[in-house]
């Protein structure tokens, strides 16, 4: 699910490029969209209207012409906690946080390396929709919401899993450095010295507030904090570093913090992190014919040996053994 104002500007940008709105929202069953901003709408269904837009208005970029409609603003108290933040680090850790009370299908976070901020996007995965569309659109978004907070903002470079388009003007004139097409990230990289600039709006006391407003919402559901987590897992794999210190910077709260709140959901960050890893483990056994050695890499296993023993505590057999048995399943289940 995603707010409904996700789809702020849509109307109008869509009549900018000389299309009908309200067909293209009816056709994915929203032709009485919301107009109550808080209201939720189906995830999926808003990646295929979008994507569907790009296709009918013949405008490969329309997510990000529909970013130059959106801004702060659609992410409701969240937004507006952000903005009353002391500085840059504090608002980005707190988008982290609460991302989940704009769009519960992906999941944000922002982390420091060699002097850099490393800002990333992960949707959910499984989703059985079109994601092009959305990636510019939240880049879009993402630098948009940077230069508000700290205007003299630049990002040094931009990395998008989807192939490049045709024409990139559009994505050289709105980001104004360089951009990466095809990766297997979604990512905005900038200074990380922006980090500790102070924010104009800053107001400790409604900060507070706000804050204490959010953490209560995001009580009322136990299951989505430990979803939450299991994603910035899977994220903090591709960096090499799934620690708990990682993932509880990423949620800008400390390690014994986010050991208590996963306590109370009644389950633990080893547990989590094993979940996520053996996911990752089957899918690549299954589908992939790469050596194991590249696999617990994958996994930021120490070591073969260290995978291969954990696989077994598991599943009760090696990582080989068990391809072998789900092979001869599907062959008896083609067969039979």
């Amino acid at each position: 699910m995603v707010r409904a104002s996700a789809l702020s500007g849509y109307r109008e940008t869509v009549r900018a490029l000389g299309g009908e709105p309200e067909a293209l929202l009816a056709r994915h069953g929203m032709a009485d969209a919301p107009v109550n901003l808080e209201h939720w709408i189906s995830y999926a269904d808003w990646l295929r209207l979008l994507d569907d837009s790009a296709r009918e208005l013949d405008c490969p970029c329309f997510g990000l012409e529909l970013s130059e409609r959106q801004d702060i603003n659609i992410l409701g108290a969240v937004g507006f906690m952000m903005r009353q933040a002391p500085d840059v680090r504090t608002a980005l850790a707190e988008l982290s946080a609460y991302f989940n009370h704009h769009n519960q299908g992906a999941t944000v976070a922002a982390s420091v390396e060699d002097g850099k901020v490393l800002w990333n996007f992960t949707p959910r995965p499984n989703l059985q929709a079109p994601l092009v569309q959305q990636t510019d659109l939240v880049v879009g978004i993402a630098t948009g919401i940077m230069r508000l907070l700290s205007p003299r903002w630049q990002p040094s470079t931009i990395y998008l899993p989807h192939r490049a388009p045709e024409d990139l003007r559009p994505y050289e004139q709105r980001f104004q450095c360089p951009v990466f097409f095809d990766w297997d990230t979604t990512m905005v990289v900038s200074e990380a010295g922006v980090l500790d600039n102070p924010l104009s709006e800053a107001d400790d006391a409604l900060h507070r507030i706000l804050e204490a407003h959010l953490r209560d919402v995001q009580q009322l559901n136990p299951d989505s904090f430990s979803a939450r987590v299991s994603h910035l897992i899977r994220q903090a794999l591709a960096t090499g570093d799934c620690s708990i210190e990682r993932v509880s910077g990423y949620l800008g709260m400390n390690k014994r913090t986010l050991q208590r709140k996963l306590k109370e959901d009644g389950v633990g960050y080893k547990d989590l992190l094993d979940d996520v890893r053996f996911d990752i483990a089957c899918n690549y056994l299954l589908d992939c014919q790469g050596p194991l050695t590249t696999l617990s890499h994958m996994l930021c296993y120490s070591e073969l040996s260290a995978f291969s023993n954990a696989f077994r505590r598991r599943f009760g057999v090696s990582p080989r053994a068990w391809k072998r048995q789900q092979q001869s399943r599907e062959t008896r289940q083609e067969t039979g």
